[in-house]
């Protein structure tokens, strides 16, 4: 896994070397994430999601998931990363090398515990791992819980206020139970519970990956939906202690 690992990293950081044109490069990508808007309503749509037993489940249970390529073992031990010293940030901002390679996935397939050594599909937190590592050289835990404590360690910046969000965050958030609020009442919130994650964008918009039935990779509102009524966290990668 690893020299597979090591790989991706090298072609991320070609990627990003032949995409930093510079600052309208990066202003570009982010007024065409901005200005796109969501990517369409199935996130939110009844007849979608209330049956959606992939998006119910999250990435619960993915350490112990087997898929086409076999089976994993989430991360026991939690080891701290930075980024690769040899990566310009664009436009002066390391969170922008993760989105801009969050963005050249979008529409990505969806598939619970994906295959951790291959960007053909995803789920949530290989997403969430797969663009700091393929954009920055960061090789973050394997699953959102793990993620969510790797934050809470070693994050200058953790929040449990989804105003709180900048460009660039993680956000993590609990179980899908429905799309009414009062489904969300006296739901104890912990890491234990969280099983979902995204990159915050900015503007109250979150690119992640949710389920085959909404789209693979994409980009939703985070709040006035489910989304902000399951949040429990969020904080950064790359302010770390």
């Amino acid at each position: 896994m690893r020299w597979m690992a090591a790989m991706a990293i090298v072609l991320g950081f070609t990627f990003v070397m032949s995409a930093c044109g510079g600052r309208n490069d990066a202003d570009n990508l982010r007024n065409q994430l901005r200005t796109q808007g969501v990517t369409d309503e199935r996130i939110t749509d009844p007849q979608v999601i209330n049956d959606d037993v992939d998006l119910k489940r999250g990435d619960q249970g993915i350490g112990r998931s087997t898929n086409g390529a076999g089976t994993f073992t989430a991360q026991s031990a939690m080891t701290q990363v930075f980024p690769n010293p040899s990566i310009s940030p664009i436009n002066g901002s390391l969170a922008e090398n993760a989105i801009r390679t969050a963005s050249q996935f979008m529409g990505t397939p969806y598939q619970f515990g994906s295959d951790r050594d291959d960007p053909a599909s995803f789920d949530c937190s290989d997403f969430t791992r797969w663009a700091f590592l393929s954009g920055l050289g960061m090789d973050l835990p394997l699953d959102s819980r793990s993620q969510a404590r790797y934050v809470q360690t070693y994050s200058n910046r953790v929040f449990y206020n989804l105003n709180n969000a900048r460009r660039g965050d993680l956000l993590f958030f609990t179980s899908f139970r429905g799309g009414d609020p009062n489904q969300y009442e006296g739901v104890s919130k912990s890491v234990e519970a969280v099983s979902h994650c995204g990159i915050y964008l900015g503007d109250g918009k979150m690119i992640h990956t949710a389920s085959p039935r909404t789209g693979g990779v994409r980009i939703d509102n985070v709040f006035g939906n489910h989304l902000q009524w399951r949040f429990y966290m969020g904080g950064s990668v790359l302010d770390q202690k």
